[in-house]
């Protein structure tokens, strides 16, 4: 009965990063109707809290671990991350990501007849660094579960 607060608690604490997402793509109509770089700005804001907010759950949940937890952490953030940046690259080399990837930015900040400019570039830079994110992330907890696993 005691991991359902502890449950709870951690999901409270996980909310404000799938919020932000969930927020951006609910202002995009917002974004597209006030100047350029206002828009950059709120983009970026949205993008430093986000980050900012995902390094400090992890210093946090860091603050508990014995050496050894925090040597396995060690190791799996000094090959994850290139784990996951090696990933991202072979994604780009499928068809069905890349196809994917153009699917996604095509549908934000371009409207019928338009070329395209700058805002686009723009957002899929930050869909380019989110998807790195995620994928050095996942790569971390990989090397971290080897990690484990072999020490065992």
């Amino acid at each position: 009965m005691a991991k359902a607060p502890k449950l709870v608690r951690g999901a409270l604490w996980i909310l404000p990063l799938a919020l932000v997402p969930v927020a951006f793509v609910a202002a995009i109509p917002w974004l597209r109707t006030i100047s350029h770089p206002m828009a950059i700005l709120v983009a970026a804001a949205l993008v430093i809290f986000g980050m900012s907010y995902a390094n400090y759950l992890s210093f946090r949940a860091q603050r508990g671990l014995d050496e050894v937890q925090k040597a396995g952490g060690a190791f799996a953030g000094q090959w994850g991350a290139p784990a996951g940046q090696a990933a991202f690259g072979l994604l780009l080399v499928l068809p069905p990501f890349r196809d994917f990837a153009v699917a996604v930015v095509s549908k934000f900040p371009v409207r019928p007849g338009m070329t395209v400019d700058g805002s686009v570039v723009v957002v899929s830079l930050a869909f380019g660094l989110c998807g790195i994110v995620l994928l050095q992330a996942i790569g971390t907890v990989v090397v971290h579960t080897i990690w484990w696993r072999v020490k065992r």
